[in-house]
């Protein structure tokens, strides 16, 4: 019996004597993190209004917080008894560690080939990347369905990034039948392409010849617009070409299946 009181003693001692210490550790972390949160928000919105991709914004939000944290457990450990130089010189020597493990292992760890707010297409779905998480990658299509794809089909499927490169090319396909007169019809596109402003002067736009049919020339425009003009903008091109076309009295043709008798039956 009096082991147990001499025991709950020793417990009652050191909570007398590291108690009020181990409180005030907590409450100032509690303040640290939420000073954390705040200054985060803060640079966030900032970094935002000048003009920063969120892709940085959350990358520079993150490295403040990790500052903030390291400073304020450093204090908290320093006032819980260790001692501060020799804390400090461990907890760098420990993340010097870290970042070279990191710098090393890079190039194996596999990342997925896209951001929130991409373009993408994925296993036959396309749409803009909403969330990306460790359980699923949530799309949202151009007709306004959220589709969750689970995220080993992202990483087993082909994955097509449409907002990887700044511009896109577009094909719009026309049939012209052999009747017509081909330089016209090459003129007359052509010059719906220069003269509009979302066609990029380079690469240079074509027209060209794509391939020969029995009763029509198949004939394509192929140029390059900037990446917000690739669907829209290819629509409102093909309106152009087929009053272009009209206008000059170049009359198209429609791909169809033509039923030629044989000339003995004919006979």
């Amino acid at each position: 019996m009096d082991s147990m009181h001499a025991y709950i003693n020793q417990i009652s001692a050191v909570g007398d004597q590291f108690g009020p210490i181990v409180v005030k550790a907590i409450i100032l972390l509690v303040l640290v993190l939420f000073v954390s949160i705040f200054l985060g928000r803060l640079l966030a919105n900032f970094l935002m209004r000048m003009g920063l991709p969120e892709r940085r914004a959350a990358m520079s939000v993150t490295a403040l917080h990790l500052l903030v944290l390291f400073v304020g457990a450093l204090v908290v450990l320093n006032l819980l008894g260790f001692p501060g130089v020799l804390l400090f010189r461990t907890i760098v020597v420990i993340l010097m560690l870290l970042l070279a493990t990191y710098i090393i292992a890079k190039p194996y760890i596999p990342r997925l080939p896209f951001k929130k707010g991409d373009t993408v297409g994925i296993d036959g779905k396309v749409g803009n990347v909403e969330a990306i998480s460790i359980m699923y990658t949530q799309l949202r299509t151009f007709d306004g369905k959220t589709i969750f794809i689970p995220i080993h089909r992202v990483m087993n499927n082909q994955v097509v990034n449409f907002s990887s490169k700044p511009s896109r090319r577009v094909d719009v396909d026309f049939f012209i039948p052999y009747d017509q007169e081909l330089a016209k019809v090459k003129a007359a596109v052509m010059a719906v392409l220069k003269d509009d402003e979302r066609v990029l002067e380079k690469p240079a736009p074509k027209v060209v010849v794509a391939r020969f049919s029995p009763n029509y020339r198949e004939m394509q425009a192929r140029f390059w617009v900037a990446r917000k003009h690739a669907i829209v903008g290819k629509w409102a091109i093909n309106e152009l070409i087929d009053d272009k076309l009209t206008a000059e009295g170049i009359k198209m043709a429609a791909p169809r299946l033509a039923l030629v008798k044989d000339q003995e039956e004919q006979a």
